[in-house]
């Protein structure tokens, strides 16, 4: 180890050296912590004077030897042997005969030691070093008591090295040193961050590391030398990758072993004060240390500033996280868990966080249990929750499990198990439910603990088992699915309960399970935000603001649900992006899941494609299929509507290979799926396959009294299926069939029936019903359908002003849904001339703008492939360059002035 800020310490050393030359005797007591380079500044000095020509006899104290007597006395006499005959030297047999007598050294040894140090001078100057001195036995420290007192008119030169660690143990040797005239002391200390700078500069492992990575040095090294070199050896070890980097230290090996030297070099007191502190961590205090270890807080202070002194400590307690899990790891098996377990007791006393003391308890795994310890578990396993570290909260819970000691305590403790790990996989949680159904059937289990069990039944598709025991909760607390809703399917006016809530989801989720529970969506929706008090209070969205209850029927969910069937899509946006941003909800699976699901199912409704498909992806992969129980459904719908629309039927053919729960057909999750099914076929121009879907989708919720469009709008959607199937007055038929449903009210399939009609009924009126339903699709916010009713708009209107052949032979030839004429040059007359191209399509070529111009229409990739005899990779390769060169992310970002360049239309393939 190279010295560093010493230049003061090395000249006092060489100006004492040149008076022992003149004949003035001198001592030097050397002074600091444990690893600061007291014996590296001394040696350095030693072997300076050595090649001068001097004699240097040197000892070294030993902890192991601290009780041999006279034992450094021993290595002097060995030393003084080895540098020359003298006249007076100690018998070795009378050292040895001392040693193993009791009470004060003789005097006559003492003389011969001085005598025979006197000889050694008189021949040159003498050195004489004695590291670690504070580790020599008391008679060996009685020698050199009268040895050094002696000193003054004898070119020698005594030098003493101490930890600061072990004043107490000689404080006798202070007391009759220290104040002699001749006596100097030395203290050495840890390095200052500037010194710590220019330490690593000037060593070649760590001279490029980066200016604001020294405050990390310093902090981790605590300026100790000892530790710095071994973080420089650590980093060397890094490799090139590390040594190219920032530079940063990285704790290993060497720094692990060096810590663990100086902590042990310590004063005994010094390393249980460390030990203690390793194990309180973050919450660690002197008043702490002191309860823990039955000390003083005076005597612990000053443990703590001896540790801070040699950087073993720092401000922040450890100065790196490694440093506090070394001396962890240090600590004895037998007696870390009563350590931890006392802790444990200690902190919660002090009122600290109910998660510090859960992690002592998960440590320390004590077996003499106390009664309070599953109650502090609880509560840190909600902190956990509610701070969306689920895997902590079940980690807590775990360990509660087993320490409950009555039958009530455990059923509470394994509901809340269950409930927490439904967050991160409910799957897993599945495993407790036979345990908790029996545990609710027996009274143990009550309240809105016993609902856990209900939700995740409904969730798994135990749509019996779920109502047998919500009518068992139902009946203890006086109330049941009637007071819900009357037999019209209207919302009573219901008083907020968990247990109603969990009975609308049920009766939504499983249609026809009780005579007399089935529910419209509209009915649904209503009750949901009458339960969550949506919109009742000052303000209107608290259930989005509040933290909601852990678990699918949470009341921010309902809330976003409610936002989206009113159409309030840019506020469900606006909140689900929102709630992504909360750290609680993004590190939890389940939250997450739900929540890109809701942002996937907005961003289609606003026809936003690319959008939706990353967000539905991102909720599928967050937890397995199987995880999602019936709900699977819905993100595997709006997955697959998003590939379809984008025209990536690689993608969707995965999606609809994910396996489903055959329960799920039987729940309005199946709607979704075989709606999002049904659009798949139309697109891949399979247009029978694609209507059987659709009405199959149709049958179930008339069945389940469950028709509404707001819910999937399957008229609609067989119409398109009609119209590609070239069956234009059964379509029309439907398409009036529904608007006569519809009303007047401006809906989204009210839009679309409209513009669908113009395509299949008589030319008449045409244009007013296309403006008509552009107006009612803006109100909505569909970007997807306005767009297609735009360029349905646009297109009769052209229809209406020309007067060509073509124009009298399909006047909505650029219509969606429209049956397609034979493609025959898809470029009209002029617009291969850029003076009457569009600006922002001036740069696509004629083949380019081909392309694009079906893309827009709505064609599929192998449709458009196929109208113009290319392959399906000739097309992509168009897309690519038509997106970079207009700057859209997909086909929903094409401009509807595209499809001026076509007069192809392609039918309708989803939206």
């Amino acid at each position: 180890m190279k010295l560093s800020e010493r230049g003061g310490e090395v000249g006092l050393l060489r100006r004492l050296y040149r008076g022992c030359v003149a004949g003035k005797g001198s001592l030097v007591i050397t002074n600091g912590p444990v690893g600061c380079g007291k014996t590296a500044l001394i040696q350095t000095f030693v072997e300076q004077v050595t090649e001068q020509g001097s004699t240097v006899l040197s000892a070294t104290g030993s902890a192991s030897e601290s009780l041999d007597r006279l034992g450094l006395i021993d290595q002097l006499v060995t030393a003084m042997g080895a540098a020359g005959p003298v006249g007076w030297p100690p018998d070795v047999a009378e050292v040895a005969m001392a040693a193993g007598a009791s009470g004060r050294v003789p005097r006559a040894l003492m003389q011969r030691v001085y005598r025979a140090v006197a000889e050694l001078a008189g021949k040159q100057p003498l050195v004489l070093h004695v590291d670690d001195v504070h580790f020599a036995d008391e008679a060996s420290l009685q020698c050199l008591r009268y040895l050094v007192r002696r000193i003054e008119a004898l070119p020698v030169l005594v030098v003493l090295t101490e930890s600061s660690s072990h004043d107490q143990a000689l404080a006798t040797l202070h007391a009759e040193t220290l104040h002699l005239s001749y006596c100097h002391r030395i203290r050495v200390g840890p390095l200052s961050p500037e010194g710590v700078a220019r330490y690593l500069t000037d060593h070649p492992v760590t001279r490029s590391v980066a200016p604001e990575t020294i405050e990390l040095w310093a902090r981790a090294s605590g300026g100790n030398p000892l530790l710095l070199d071994a973080l420089i050896e650590d980093f060397a070890g890094q490799g090139t990758a590390q040594t190219a980097g920032r530079g940063a230290p990285v704790p290993g090996e060497s720094f692990r072993n060096a810590f663990l030297r100086c902590l042990h070099r310590c004063e005994p007191t010094l390393l249980a004060v460390a030990r203690a502190a390793a194990v309180l961590g973050k919450s660690v205090t002197p008043a702490l240390i002191g309860d823990l270890l039955g000390e003083d807080a005076t005597s612990v202070r000053r443990s703590v500033t001896g540790l801070r002194a040699a950087g073993l400590l720092s401000g922040s307690w450890f100065g790196h996280e490694r440093a506090r899990l070394t001396v962890l790891a240090d600590i004895p098996c037998k007696d870390l868990p009563a350590l931890r377990a006392r802790a444990a007791e200690l902190l919660r006393e002090s009122g600290a966080p109910a998660a510090v003391v859960a992690e002592q308890l998960l440590a320390g795994h004590d077996p003499d249990q106390a009664a309070w310890q599953p109650d502090i578990l609880r509560e840190a396993a909600r902190e956990a929750l509610a701070a969306g570290d689920a895997g902590a909260s079940v980690d807590y819970l775990r360990h509660a499990s087993g320490l409950c000691t009555d039958a009530n305590q455990e059923a509470e403790v394994i509901a809340a198990l269950a409930e927490a790990q439904w967050l991160i996989d409910p799957a897993k949680a599945s495993r407790y439910l036979p345990q908790l159904s029996r545990m609710v059937r027996a009274g143990l289990l009550t309240g809105s603990d016993a609902l856990i069990v209900v939700k995740q039944k409904v969730w798994r598709g135990e749509f019996a088992q779920a109502d047998d025991l919500l009518r068992i909760i139902e009946a203890r607390e006086g109330a049941g699915a009637e007071n819900v809703w009357n037999g019209a399917g209207h919302a009573r006016a219901v008083i907020r309960s968990d247990h109603t809530l969990a009975r609308v989801w049920l009766s939504f989720c499983c249609p026809g399970l009780r005579r007399g529970t089935t529910m419209s969506p509209r009915t649904f929706l209503r009750l949901s935000a009458d339960l969550v008090e949506l919109g009742k209070g000052p303000a209107p969205d608290e259930p989005l603001r509040g933290t909601g209850r852990a678990g699918p029927f949470a009341d921010t969910l309902v809330a976003l649900i409610f936002l989206i069937g009113a159409q309030r899509l840019d506020e469900a946006m606006l909140w689900s992006e929102r709630l992504l941003d909360e750290p609680r909800n993004r590190r939890t699976p389940m939250r997450r899941a739900f929540l890109e699901t809701i942002r996937a199912a907005v961003a289609l409704s606003r026809g936003d494609a690319a959008d939706a498909g990353e967000a539905a992806g991102t909720a599928l992969s967050l937890v397995g299929p199987e995880a999602w129980g019936i709900a699977i459904g819905l993100p595997l719908a709006l997955a697959i509507r998003a590939a379809t629309e984008r025209g990536d039927v690689d993608t969707a053919r995965t999606c609809l290979d994910l396996p489903v729960p055959m329960v799920m057909f039987g729940t309005p999750f199946a709607l979704p799926y075989l709606q999002a099914l049904g659009r798949f076929h139309l697109a891949l121009g399979r247009p029978r396959a694609a209507l059987r879907d659709f009405e199959s989708c149709g049958e179930l919720m008339t069945k389940w009294r469950l028709d509404a469009p707001e819910l999937v709008d399957w008229r609609n959607d067989a119409v398109a299926a009609l119209i590609a199937l070239g069956d234009h007055r059964r379509a029309r038929e439907r398409a009036e069939e529904h608007l006569a449903r519809l009303g007047e009210r401006p809906t989204r399939a009210r839009g679309v029936a409209l513009r669908q009609l113009v395509a299949v009924g008589p030319s008449r009126n045409r244009l007013r019903l296309l403006r008509e339903a552009v107006r009612i699709l803006e109100i909505c916010g569909d970007g997807l359908e306005l767009r297609r009713a735009r360029a349905d708009e646009e297109a009769a209107r052209r229809a209406e002003e020309e007067t060509t052949p073509l124009a009298h032979e399909h006047p909505l030839g650029a219509l969606w849904d429209a049956p397609s004429p034979p493609a025959r040059g898809v470029v009209p007359a002029g617009a291969a001339d850029t003076d009457a191209v569009p600006a922002a399509l001036a740069e696509l070529t004629e083949a380019e703008r081909r392309v694009g111009a079906l893309a827009a229409s709505g064609c599929t990739n192998r449709e458009i492939a196929d109208r113009l005899t290319v392959t399906v990779s000739t097309v992509e390769q168009h897309l690519t360059k038509i997106y970079r060169k207009l700057k859209a992310r997909g086909r929903a970002d094409l401009p509807t002035s595209l499809v001026l360049f076509s007069e192809a239309a392609c039918p309708l393939h989803g939206r």
